[in-house]
């Protein structure tokens, strides 16, 4: 994901957060966390680990009702496919330019058994799906600017 792209995505995703009102459940989680821990904590730990991942919590909670309510989940092709481009611009990088279809369709079905990977292939295409939906609906503004630039307003602003 190009640093563009990244940006664009954390301030729409902090936005989102500041600007979707909604209440969570903060003593049962709480509570939850306090259960869950692997080892014995305080109320007041998992009162603490509760604020540090609120955030998260609720960015989960919008990302999903953005996914389903735009149908934005992805297919099994659409991992596929997915995979396929990932391991063709990671061999293009060793200089394995246009493996053979065979070639990439054992490699593409290899990644793809992997449970752990097609999790997180999952997460990347949902990423990808969510950032080009908001740059469709999206009122955006471009600007252009080289990386220099690029970098002074967009981290030491």
């Amino acid at each position: 994901m190009q640093q563009s792209d990244q940006k664009l995505l954390d301030d729409i995703v902090e936005a989102l957060i500041e600007n979707t009102k909604f209440d969570l459940p903060s003593e049962f989680l709480q509570r939850w966390i306090q259960a869950n821990a692997e080892e014995k904590i305080s109320i007041e730990e998992a009162e603490e680990e509760y604020n540090k991942s609120e955030k998260g919590l609720r960015y989960q909670l919008i990302e999903a009702k953005i996914v389903n309510e735009n149908k934005l989940s992805p297919k099994f092709e659409e991992l596929k496919d997915f995979s396929a481009e990932m391991v063709t611009s990671q061999l293009a990088q060793f200089g394995q330019n246009n493996p053979s279809k065979e070639e990439l369709d054992s490699i593409v079905m290899r990644i793809l058994s992997n449970e752990e990977e097609v999790e997180r292939i999952h997460k990347q295409l949902i990423t990808k799906k969510i950032l080009d939906f908001f740059k469709e609906k999206a009122k955006l503004k471009v600007k252009k600017v080289n990386f220099e630039e690029f970098v002074k307003e967009a981290y030491d602003a």
